[in-house]
């Protein structure tokens, strides 16, 4: 929630849950580096990568969650981060992954939590949410060049995340690890 108070923005902490797998990117700064100038937002922080199994929001409280997914067999395979992508509605960059573990861990979560999506699941790693596309061009040419090229993993860590937003951003506490 935020309230805007005399012209200064105050972040109150909220309770946003999120079950994720850990990531490691190879070689993150690269990466970078080949979209500078190409594109223009704000690369997530490399202690912020990973991949989002599902976001509870402020849906139920952490003591709920823990118990109700310990009850359940949180394993998935570990996998490969290979190529990149666009969500064109948010105009996010992600990593991809091909890992139907994942999948179906995802469905087995909102099933045991009596959950549905609004939109298709798509495991993927959040890179950037680009603020603006200077080269359409140039940067649609440089994600073909991503394709098919290896960028990291994904471990088999399973952990619920408790995200806190500052004025400097998104701070990840873990709350409880599930998988190693």
């Amino acid at each position: 929630m935020i309230i805007i108070k005399k012209t200064r923005v105050i972040l109150k902490t909220m309770n946003r849950l999120f079950l994720a797998l850990s990531v490691t990117l190879f070689d993150y700064q690269n990466l970078q580096d080949d979209f500078e100038h190409i594109i223009q937002g704000k690369w997530i922080p490399v202690q912020n990568l990973h991949l989002t199994l599902k976001f509870f929001a402020g849906q139920f409280e952490k003591e709920f969650l823990i118990e109700r997914l310990s009850e359940l067999n949180l394993q998935v395979e570990p996998s490969c981060l290979k190529g990149l992508e666009l969500f064109e509605d948010g105009l996010v960059l992600y990593a991809k992954t091909q890992n139907p573990s994942i999948l179906a861990l995802h469905r087995e979560v909102e099933k045991a939590l009596m959950l549905s999506s609004a939109q298709e699941f798509t495991p993927h790693v959040t890179l950037m949410r680009i603020k603006k596309i200077h080269h359409r061009t140039l940067f649609e040419k440089r994600l073909r060049l991503y394709n098919e090229k290896l960028l990291g993993k994904v471990e088999p860590k399973i952990e619920l995340i408790q995200s806190t937003l500052t004025p400097e951003g998104a701070k990840y506490t873990s709350i409880k690890v599930f998988s190693n």
